[in-house]
């Protein structure tokens, strides 16, 4: 669905996720985390997956449940004004 998304970053350890996409309709939506790879999920289906990198985003993230998602979409004509979806965060860390 997407290959790419932004991160913004706000006071202390807010941050949204901006993706260059509408999501499709679902239920929940979830965002899976770890030190390198980002997933997203709309219900139980994966529609989007990819490196990203982590460091201060990561540390951001894994101190909330839900994530801010704004959906910037190429053809939009400006940058919407609002978050327009939350996810839950699921966190993966790596078993050392």
């Amino acid at each position: 669905m997407f290959s790419e998304c932004s991160f913004l970053m706000g006071e202390g350890n807010t941050v949204v996720i901006v993706i260059p996409a509408r999501l499709p309709r679902a239920e929940t939506y979830t965002v899976a985390v770890s030190r390198d790879q980002i997933k997203f999920k709309a219900g139980y289906d994966e529609i989007a997956s990819m490196d990203y990198p982590g460091g201060d985003i990561f540390r951001r993230l894994v101190n909330y449940t839900e994530v801010g998602l704004v959906e910037f979409p190429p053809e939009a004509q400006s940058f919407p004004q609002h978050i327009t979806n939350r996810a839950y965060i699921e966190v993966r860390r790596a078993l050392a």
